[in-house]
């Protein structure tokens, strides 16, 4: 889920996300929180284990070669639920919350259900790109719906005196972005906004940027972005999205009012977060997996009612999700992990940087400037951009490109 909401404003048009705003109004609002990778596996990997990238290294490769499972299955790597389970924390989790089913970290795993068993959940799509889109068959049991009702579940009939620790994860708007008919149907007859890039808009950018934003490359020869203007699918995409996108808010409120009907309302806190953003057109992508502010920029809310250190404001400073696990701890009162790299959220001041890696590269955000260097093993500007996330939020001005 990219940075659309209603109570961050993003999306230039009308959402319905009306479960996440009524928890933004209770919540500490991170306005600019950032992904430590643009990639589920490497984004879930340092929220769960609590280090950076460029500890795990859990990247694109070691997602296709299936390197990340052996991460997460080390005896000696210790992660967020087993911290808090020696704590004392009950901890059960169900859904899309480590990149793939780890039933031993939890003392309960909820069901384990897959986006894939949606129809079409990979490419090719019918349009000839990698995009699939559509109604939810009726009466078919959509993956998010099971994790809800399993969520809402578990909190109406747990009484144990042990704390819990409850982590749920929706898939969507991951793709095939297919939900009820409902769904679609509340952007029925609104303009959507589509996104069109300027021209010119990559000429200014180094060429590993460029290579970037051209993948994927559909049968190894156009461009993602060529080939949903081709099909002149760019609005229907984009309605698929807002639809997907407004399924987990529903997903949402059914949990939330179960934690609300339950005994477990009053101390009970609440973070939400996204593990990384999707572009729907910026900078001629039609994917994750770049620096650039869709992809890497994510929401962020924390709700601890009565705790004076996550007060409802809004925090405008970059943040980091590899700050989450600290996070956790501290709403907790319990003493910080030597394993956990991050700052519980309170103590990130504005001053500090805040890093997202890709493919070799590191991005960092400070002061209101991301700067990106493409290669770390490469001397030299060639491979770099910046840019002025105040005056440029749009990142089309590379303030390193040569004269």
């Amino acid at each position: 889920m990219r940075n659309w909401t209603g109570y961050a404003g993003d999306y230039p048009g009308t959402l319905h996300t009306p479960n996440i705003d009524a928890l933004a109004a209770r919540s500490t609002r991170y306005l600019n929180a950032y992904a430590a990778v643009p990639l589920c596996a490497g984004s879930r990997t340092t929220v769960l284990l609590g280090q950076s990238p460029a500890t795990h290294r859990v990247d694109r490769m070691a997602i296709l070669d299936g390197r990340y499972r052996e991460i997460y299955r080390d005896p000696a790597t210790v992660s967020l639920p087993e911290v808090l389970a020696r704590q004392g924390y009950y901890t059960a989790g169900s859904g899309k919350v480590f990149h793939s089913p780890e039933p031993a970290r939890w003392d309960e795993q909820g069901p384990a259900v897959i986006i894939s068993r949606l129809p079409d959940a990979s490419g090719p799509g019918p349009d000839g790109t990698n995009i699939n889109h559509g109604v939810l068959a009726p009466g078919a049991a959509h993956p998010d719906q099971v994790v809800a009702s399993w969520a809402r579940g578990f909190l109406q009939r747990y009484d144990a005196a042990r704390p819990f620790f409850l982590a749920v994860g929706f898939y969507q708007p991951h793709l095939p972005w297919r939900v009820p008919q409902w769904a679609y149907d509340l952007y029925r007859g609104e303009e959507v906004r589509v996104h069109r890039p300027p021209a010119g808009d990559l000429d200014d950018e180094p060429a590993q940027a460029v290579t970037l934003a051209m993948k994927p490359l559909l049968y190894g020869l156009a461009p993602q972005y060529e080939a949903v203007d081709r099909a002149g699918m760019a609005a229907a995409y984009t309605r698929a999205y807002l639809a997907a996108l407004t399924h987990t808010d529903a997903m949402l409120g059914q949990v939330l009012a179960a934690l609300a009907e339950s005994a477990h309302a009053a101390n009970t806190d609440i973070i939400l977060w996204s593990d990384h953003g999707f572009h729907l057109g910026e900078k001629f992508h039609w994917q994750k997996s770049t620096f650039w502010e869709p992809a890497v920029r994510v929401p962020l809310l924390v709700s601890a009612p009565g705790n004076p250190a996550y007060p409802v404001a809004d925090v405008t400073h970059p943040v980091s999700l590899l700050d989450l696990a600290p996070t956790v701890l501290d709403l907790a009162g319990l003493p910080p992990f030597a394993g956990f790299e991050g700052l519980p959220l309170r103590e990130a001041s504005a001053d500090r940087a805040v890093e997202i890696y890709l493919e070799g590269g590191r991005a960092t955000v400070q002061g209101g400037i991301k700067t990106i260097d493409y290669d770390l093993s490469a001397a030299g500007p060639g491979d770099r951009a910046s840019y002025d996330l105040v005056a440029d939020p749009g990142e089309l001005d590379n303030l390193l490109a040569a004269p």
